[in-house]
């Protein structure tokens, strides 16, 4: 299969059964006196039975698989015994995977959307001026709530 015809292939897998989100902490705010502000990450998760699927996406991209041998149960009561296997990738991965799949994507275009700006935002100049992790300075309210904005539009997205 030539590179094209995969990274399509990968884009319907991801329109159909993955998560495709921002997810936001505010651990660091909760446990650090110095830390002011949450953080945004980047996030693409796939929970599914063929296994294999997800290797390709681990050899393609990268990132993180886990076999979750537990009963899965959906939000709608369907129960399955089937073993099933989590591949994620999450920050600078989860954004370089929407990027290289983002002109096959139809059904979660609109999250894409969202992640590719929360990347642009983490590089721009505004937020690479708060310093490193030991300088602790507070993200300026802008860039705060435009993550915050990206944040809510895919909650709002997946709540619907």
């Amino acid at each position: 299969m030539r590179k094209k015809e995969l990274i399509a292939y990968l884009a319907g897998i991801i329109d159909g059964e993955a998560y495709v989100g921002i997810k936001k902490s505010t651990y660091g705010m909760r446990k650090r006196k110095d830390t002011k502000s949450p953080t945004y990450s980047e996030r693409v998760q796939i929970r599914m039975g063929n296994k294999e699927i997800l290797g390709l996406f681990k050899r393609t991209f990268g990132g993180y698989l886990r076999v979750e041998p537990r009963i899965y149960q959906s939000k709608s009561g369907f129960k399955s015994q089937k073993i099933m296997t989590l591949y994620l990738a999450t920050d600078k991965m989860a954004s370089e995977i929407i990027k290289a799949v983002y002109p096959y994507l139809i059904e979660k275009k609109i999250q894409a959307r969202c992640i590719l700006k929360l990347r642009k935002s983490k590089e721009s100049k505004e937020a690479l001026w708060r310093g490193g992790r030991k300088q602790r300075r507070v993200m300026p309210p802008k860039v705060l709530n435009k993550r915050e904005n990206l944040y809510q539009q895919i909650k709002t997205i997946h709540n619907s």
